[in-house]
């Protein structure tokens, strides 16, 4: 009897075995997106004098995982302006960045036809560059703002190096987004012949705060000493109030001695918080699948922040052989506070295993990104569940019917 027992427990593993599911963990290592790059000017906002020929660095990177070829073509300039992209004086239409890597490129731009000592007319003028990638998937553009302006004339400069004080800086206005920390630099001159004490103070937004340092130094100061004939120089740190408003703000800094004082305007252009949120209803992360088959979630896309993000797309980092789509594929505008859902399939490979699998989906605006990671259970199909039951069902009773008989023998 004891050789019947043992046969039917072998007889009835070998059939309970195949149904047992077995767990298979592929919880991907995040990476980069499989595809991105980015065009942008190092300073998009530039003051210059009248008489100064223009040159603007220009940044191409790319964030992605594959090498790309990015052309460039510049397709907004004031008109009567030359404009070229170079690099060491050779113009440049296309250049090759690895993944993960930059290039630096160099707009050089200026008035046509203009003669060495003429100048260029005072205003504000705007220059846009657009980038692609060789099979025109992927598109940005760097924008810039040029401001010329002119030049004080020989006797208001001789006016001015006369005063005891002064104060200059090469760029006095910045811009960027609110929740941005603003660095100027400043130079305070001593034109007197003797040694003296300077303090510093600025006139600012309420809620703004500003902070005054030596440069090539952390630590904050208040006043300072210059030698005659000599100059300092002064980075001011400028933090906007936490809800200021997108727009321009003024700031003034006032440089005092005991022979005079004299006083400097900067100005901050804020083009607003950029934050959006990816977020999933009650905050639920994870969903089943079978594989071969598409499952379905609900995404719901934020604009936190305080001005609008266009262009919008998503992108996921899932198992191979899986396919994860976007319904709708891109958002063109998303206004502040304003939100939009966006239904992901997730569909596992058909060779996928029983298991739970991540899957990564990231929306991404011009200048903010968030994403979340899903958690993907797939299951055994419930058809072969019931088969394997029916099996082992057939089996036992089979195998009781067979030792009834064995035993009446």
């Amino acid at each position: 009897m004891s050789h019947r027992w043992l046969l039917y427990c072998f007889l009835t593993l070998v059939f309970l075995l195949p149904g047992i599911p077995a767990g298979a963990s592929a919880g991907e290592v995040r990476a980069l997106p499989e595809r991105e790059i980015v065009a942008a000017f190092e300073y998009p906002g530039r003051v210059v004098d009248d008489d100064t020929s223009v040159s603007l660095d220009l940044i191409i990177k790319n964030n992605g995982r594959r090498d790309e070829t990015v052309y460039l073509d510049i397709v907004k300039k004031p008109e009567n302006w030359e404009a070229s992209i170079e690099h060491y004086s050779d113009v440049v239409t296309a250049v090759f960045v690895a993944s993960g890597e930059k290039k630096t490129l160099t707009l050089s731009t200026d008035l046509q036809g203009r003669k060495r000592d003429e100048t260029l007319p005072p205003g504000e003028y705007h220059f846009e560059v657009s980038a692609a990638t060789a099979d025109k998937e992927l598109t940005t553009t760097a924008v810039a703002d040029l401001v010329v302006r002119a030049k004080e004339a020989e006797g208001e400069e001789q006016e001015e190096e006369e005063k005891p004080v002064r104060i200059t800086t090469s760029y006095p206005a910045l811009r960027g987004p609110t929740d941005s920390e603003f660095e100027f630099s400043i130079d305070v001159h001593n034109e007197t012949d003797e040694d003296d004490m300077f303090s510093l103070r600025a006139d600012k937004p309420k809620g703004w705060e500003v902070a005054f340092k030596p440069s090539y130094e952390n630590k904050y100061i208040g006043s300072f000493q210059i030698k005659s004939n000599l100059s300092q120089s002064i980075e001011v740190e400028v933090t906007p109030a936490p809800k200021a408003e997108a727009g321009d703000y003024s700031i003034k800094v006032y440089a005092n001695s005991s022979k005079g004082e004299d006083e400097i305007e900067l100005t901050v252009t804020l083009t607003g918080t950029h934050e959006i949120a990816c977020k999933t209803l009650n905050g639920i992360l994870s969903l089943t699948a079978r594989k071969g088959k598409e499952a379905n979630i609900s995404m719901y896309v934020i604009n936190e922040g305080s001005s609008e993000q266009r262009e919008i797309t998503f992108n996921s980092f899932k198992p191979e052989n899986w396919e994860v789509t976007f319904e709708p594929e891109t958002l063109d505008a998303l206004a502040p506070g304003a939100m939009e859902q966006v239904e992901i399939q997730i569909k596992p490979a058909p060779e996928a295993l029983v298991g739970d699998y991540s899957v990564a989906v990231s929306a991404r605006g011009e200048d903010a990104s968030d994403e979340i990671e899903l958690r993907v259970t797939v299951k055994a199909s419930t058809t072969w569940g019931w088969i394997g039951i029916a099996v082992i069902v057939a089996v036992v009773v089979g195998l009781g019917i067979t030792f009834k008989r064995l035993g009446r023998r």
